[in-house]
């Protein structure tokens, strides 16, 4: 079954803020839109982890040896004692470990399951280690198979330091979305939601494959229509939140078609190079060798075909394509003297014989393409869309770090 952007929507899920915002063009992503923190590359299975680096998540560490339980964290975090019971009355409410220090992927009856815990609480919502590396079960068997234990752990606990900023972030906007849209908005994201269901059930051939389709990869309608309805909620929301705050001036515009004219604009000659190579090897003598060359040069001046000539006599890799080596800027061709012949011609002639140490070579230009700068107001419209959509997410980032400011986001340090 061939799948299209509709099943990659609903079957892929939706964990980071990947969204869409259109200025001139629709279903272009965002990017993930999380806070500032550095990247986490190691996969370790030491005391360091990438979650540990969640700037500017306010972590809540549990209480060391001999430390009592209000110690001060680390400068540049901060907890609330006052929400803490209803935190931990909160905990004991979804029925899961508070310390999730086992493997994150156990063997039950010949079966891989995922040891669930609480890893954050996001303004009162609480996300699961089942939240993040649920939709990863089949990646996590394949890494449970290929790496050792300590690798295996410190993989899931990589992933779980990446991801988590992600769906931290995305908790913060969903939830001020939900309060912002109005009743008309959502009621809109919804037939959305319809249609598309509507169209990936047409395509599937009924509304049975559908769900089996869907549950082959480890989900189900009803969750991927969540995710879904929760990605079309938080573009809506960040297009008429953010948005409006989006301006860019025409000397901006100029200023970036500059600074990357000359890297992407700039457009040198290219010559479409022919080549017939006749090795000095293969011939008794040297001179035997070019004698072959200048008679096969001839014929390709008089107008007789390159192709079938390069075929026929050429020892070189491109003789079964005709001695067709492609578009060439100047120098680009590993034999100098070749690139000097070449650039000299005009398109379609055929220059001298060409020497080196190997072989003897014809050399024509199949073809020319004239230099050129492509002017502004060609790609104007390409760098506003760039433009805007960098701006656009500057301010989203700088929007949901307001959002960490003012909420409150508690990570369980212990089972990250």
């Amino acid at each position: 079954m061939k799948l299209s952007v509709l099943w990659v929507v609903l079957l892929v899920p939706v964990i980071g803020l990947t969204g869409c915002w259109s200025w001139s063009r629709r279903d272009r992503p965002l990017g993930n839109l999380t806070p500032e923190a550095a990247p986490a590359t190691q996969y370790d299975s030491g005391t360091g982890g990438a979650g540990e680096e969640m700037n500017p998540v306010q972590v809540a560490k549990p209480a060391g040896k001999g430390e009592p339980a209000g110690a001060p964290n680390p400068p540049g975090t901060l907890t609330r004692p006052d929400q803490d019971a209803a935190y931990e009355a909160r905990l004991r409410s979804v029925n899961l470990p508070v310390n999730g220090k086992a493997d994150p992927l156990v063997v039950e009856g010949g079966d891989l399951v995922l040891v669930n815990t609480v890893l954050a609480e996001v303004n009162g919502e609480v996300i699961t280690r089942e939240d993040i590396l649920g939709p990863l079960r089949t990646q996590m068997a394949q890494w449970r198979q290929e790496y050792s234990d300590e690798e295996f752990r410190g993989r899931c606990r990589e992933v779980i330091g990446l991801r988590l900023r992600e769906e931290v972030s995305r908790r913060l906007v969903l939830q001020e979305a939900e309060a912002d849209l109005s009743d008309e908005e959502k009621e809109q994201i919804d037939l959305t939601l319809g249609k598309m269901l509507k169209d990936l059930t047409a395509e599937a051939g009924s509304a049975l494959l559908l769900e089996e389709t869907i549950k082959a990869r480890g989900s189900s309608v009803e969750e991927a229509q969540k995710q879904e309805r929760q990605r079309l909620v938080v573009q809506r929301y960040l297009r008429k939140k953010v948005g409006p705050r989006v301006h860019i001036t025409h000397s901006e515009l100029l200023a970036y078609y500059h600074e990357v004219m000359p890297e992407r604009y700039v457009h040198p000659t290219r010559i479409r190079l022919g080549l017939i190579a006749i090795r000095k090897a293969e011939s008794a003598n040297p001179d035997e060798a070019r004698g072959l060359a200048e008679a096969v040069r001839q014929r390709a001046m008089a107008g007789e075909d390159f192709a079938r000539l390069a075929r026929r006599y050429s020892r070189g890799p491109m003789a079964e394509k005709g001695g067709d080596w492609g578009f060439m800027t100047k120098g680009a061709f590993r034999i100098q003297k070749v690139n000097e012949v070449l650039f000299k011609l005009a398109t379609g002639e055929v220059g001298p014989v060409v020497e080196d140490d190997e072989a003897f070579h014809v050399v024509k230009a199949l073809d020319r393409e004239d230099g050129r700068t492509v002017p502004f107001t060609e790609v104007q419209g390409e760098l506003e869309d760039e433009l805007r959509d960098r701006e656009f997410n500057q301010k989203v980032e700088k929007y949901i770090q307001e959002l960490y400011k003012r909420g409150y986001v508690r990570v369980m340090q212990e089972n990250l």
